[in-house]
Formats: C-alpha cells, sequence, structure tokens
C-alpha cells in the first residue's frame, strides 16, 4: 500500500469502528410512528449526570476521529482539515443518532450530536497544535530525540487519569444530590483514617516516571529546577486529582495521595540525583534502546498489575464473549467517568512509545521496525488479560493502544523528524 492509501485505510478504519461500537445490537425497527416519536425526544432531551458521562465519552470518542484526520492529511493545510474532520464528525454523528431513532433499546439525542462534533473538533485541533510544537523544537536540545513535553505531557495525563478513576480502588458510594459539591461532602464523610494495611504500593511504580519525565523536561529547557519544587507540585496535583474523584462519588483515598505524591517526589529525586551520569553513560543507540525496553516493561506493569492469575476455565472462558471482542462493547451500558477516562489513559500511555520508535526503530528494516514491536506490545497485553485476575480482556484496549502508537509515530514524523538509527544496533567497543 501507498502512504496515501495507508491514510485513508486508517481514516475509514477509525470511522469503521465508530458505526460497529455504536450500532451493535441496535435492534432496528421500521416502525414510523414510534420513530417519529423518538426524534422528538431527540431534540428535548434531560440532561443529567447520565447524560454529563456519556457526552464525556462521546468526546474522547469522536476526538480520535479528528485527531486520525489530521494526521492522516495529504493536502498538509491544517486548517482546512480541523474543518473536514468537524464536518466529518458532524455527519457520522448525525448519521447514528438517525439511525437510532429507529432502535427501541437505544436514545438518540442532539445532545450526542453535539458532543461528538466538539470532540472531533478538539481533536483534530490538539493534534495541529502538537505538530506545531513539535515542528518549533525541532533540533532544540533533546535527551531522546524528541521533545520531552510531549512524553511528560502524554504520561503525565495517563497518570491523571489513573488518579481520577483508579482501576483499584474504593467502591463508588451510593448516588446522593447536591452536585459535585454534595458527593465531594459524601466523600469526604466516607474516608476512613489513614491505613497503612491498604496502601496502594503499585502506584510508587507508576507515579515515578511521572516525576521524573517533569525533571527531565525542566533540564531540557534549561531551568535549573529543584526536585522538592517538582515533588510538592506533584502533590498538589496528586490531592487536587483526587478530590476530583470524590466529586465522582468516591470516598477520598487519602492513602493513594500520600503514595501518589512519594511516587512523584522519587521520581523527581532520582531524576535530579542520576540523571546528568545517565546521560554520560548512555548515548545514542544505547539510551534509546534502554529507554524503549524501560517504557515497554512500565507497559506491561500498567497492564497486567496485580499479576494475580485467573485459573477458574469458565472465567477464562467469560472473557471471551462478543461484548469483549465487538470495540466499546463492555463500556456501553456503564455510566461512569472510568468508561471515557480509561479510554483517553489506554491511548496516552502508547503515544510515547510510538513518538520513540519514529526516531529510534528498533531496526531500520524487517519485522522489527517501524511500529510492529510496539504493536505485538499492545496485543499480548492485552490477551494476557485473559489469564489475569481482576482484569478484563477487550479488543477496545488494543485498538485504542495502537491508535496511540500510530499517532505518536506520524505526528513526529510528520513534524520533520527522521530516525537517527537503530534501537537494537551493535555495541561497538572503544
Amino acid at each position: 500500500m501507498t502512504p496515501g492509501q495507508r491514510f485513508l485505510a486508517a481514516r475509514w478504519g477509525y470511522v469503521a469502528v465508530v458505526l460497529l461500537a455504536t450500532l451493535t445490537q441496535l435492534h432496528f425497527s421500521p416502525d414510523l410512528s414510534a420513530a417519529a416519536e423518538r426524534l422528538v425526544r431527540a431534540f428535548t432531551p434531560s440532561l443529567g449526570w447520565r447524560d454529563a458521562i456519556d457526552g464525556l465519552r462521546n468526546t474522547v470518542l469522536f476526538a480520535g476521529l479528528g485527531a486520525v484526520w489530521v494526521v492522516t492529511s495529504r493536502s498538509g493545510n491544517v486548517r482546512a482539515e480541523i474543518r473536514r474532520a468537524t464536518v466529518v464528525g458532524l455527519a457520522l454523528s448525525a448519521s447514528v443518532e438517525g439511525l437510532q431513532v429507529f432502535s427501541p433499546v437505544r436514545t438518540a439525542s442532539i445532545v450526542d450530536v453535539t458532543t461528538n462534533t466538539l470532540g472531533a473538533l478538539a481533536g483534530a485541533g490538539a493534534v495541529a497544535l502538537l505538530i506545531s510544537a513539535l515542528v518549533a523544537a525541532k533540533g532544540a536540545r533533546s535527551y531522546l530525540g524528541v521533545p520531552t513535553f510531549l512524553l511528560a505531557g502524554a504520561y503525565g495525563g495517563a497518570t491523571l487519569c489513573e488518579a481520577l478513576t483508579p482501576l483499584f480502588g474504593p467502591a463508588a458510594l451510593p448516588w446522593s444530590a447536591g452536585g459535585p459539591l454534595g458527593r465531594l461532602g459524601a466523600a469526604f464523610h466516607a474516608a476512613g483514617p489513614v491505613s497503612f494495611d491498604t496502601l496502594p504500593l503499585i502506584d510508587l511504580l507508576l507515579f515515578a516516571p511521572a516525576g521524573f519525565v517533569s525533571m527531565m523536561l525542566l533540564r531540557e529547557r534549561g531551568r535549573d529546577a529543584r526536585w522538592v519544587g517538582v515533588a510538592g507540585a506533584g502533590a498538589a496535583l496528586a490531592l487536587v486529582a483526587e478530590l476530583g474523584h470524590g466529586m465522582l462519588g468516591f470516598p477520598v483515598w487519602w492513602e493513594a495521595v500520600l503514595v501518589r505524591a512519594a511516587g512523584l517526589g522519587l521520581g523527581a529525586w532520582t531524576a535530579h540525583r542520576g540523571l546528568a551520569a545517565l546521560t554520560r553513560l548512555l548515548r545514542g543507540a544505547a539510551r534509546a534502546r534502554v529507554v524503549v525496553l524501560a517504557y515497554g516493561g512500565l507497559l506491561v506493569l500498567w497492564g497486567w498489575r496485580l499479576f494475580m492469575p485467573r485459573t477458574d476455565v469458565h472465567a477464562i472462558a467469560d472473557q471471551l464473549t462478543l461484548e469483549h471482542i465487538v470495540p466499546l462493547a463492555s463500556l456501553a451500558e456503564r455510566v461512569d467517568a472510568f468508561s471515557a477516562l480509561h479510554v483517553l489513559q489506554q491511548f496516552l500511555l502508547y503515544l510515547p512509545l510510538g513518538s520513540m520508535l519514529a526516531v529510534w526503530p528498533l531496526r531500520l528494516r524487517g519485522r522489527w521496525a517501524h511500529l510492529w514491536p510496539g504493536v505485538w506490545l499492545c496485543v499480548v497485553i492485552e490477551l494476557g488479560h485473559i489469564l489475569i485476575a481482576d482484569r478484563t480482556f477487550d479488543v477496545t484496549n488494543a485498538l485504542v493502544g495502537c491508535a496511540g502508537l500510530g499517532i505518536g509515530w506520524i505526528v513526529v514524523r510528520r513534524s520533520g523528524f527522521a530516525p537517527y538509527g537503530e534501537a537494537l544496533a551493535p555495541v561497538v567497543a572503544r
């Protein structure tokens, strides 16, 4: 396939995923009178908490469409592609909602059309701004061959998603009136004293890299930042994120705040103490190899925590049902922020790996070239969920992870960066 054909396939592939996710099990009904009633109801929606969460999920889903549309542009006219992405998002959303008018089990809404369209606009605009920032940074000092703000922003966003909607956290509180502030009050009331028996220690390993790359970013920009300041800012963000977690209807988890703040501080301190020595010790391909392999191991940690095997044969078989194979089907019935932020988190986690492979592929040719190692890693991690307790196999995760890899790779290449060499290049003895 030519590059143009691959870009076109990526666009239509994303459209196909959206259609598959939104129109599966539509239970189409040709009853025109019922459809007319649903159409009237679509233009007079009643807004509530469920609508807010649904709008968040729609925004994230169609932001991906806008992002894919811009990065696969062949014209180079970014403003025109942003407009086209927005129009495509509007047309696709209107088509989907129009078909849902004929479904007795779906709810069409003008609000969904609005959030979908705004999501496509936001995704296209965000990628355009990212490409512009990368172009401006080309040729500047860089630890990894790509600007560290790309890695720090993506990984920091992923940890923020984890803090807002942790995978392993306290159960949601019963619904309480009073909006976000009412839920926050209930969250404080439900929070117990700090118990060292319930510390989420794995978060120490997940959040420490965020502190490390934050120090890298500041040093790369020539700022003599102190690790204590970075640690303090990280602790404040961890606290704010936990308050947001409380507003979503969960008990405030003080143990998580302590561990995450400690992880961010540990990462910042480690960078302060060892970054200069590491950059002298590891150069060129050796540095790229260590970073890519270390980040791959970090993705395994994110994907397979808490590493407890699933041994029940029936539980394993339940992971291979239709809802786990159809994109977004397993999240369709969830009315919580996790169903939206988990998708965003998965995308952000894999974007740094894609950007690194754009400038330091493992090999320049063959099966280890380009993005294939990242794709294999993403697929293997997701397949591993079948055999890991308290994890759920979902083809959506693999698709979103591969999308993050692809967009990270394309935005770096389209910004003018070229491969420096092979990360697996043999070490030359001196």
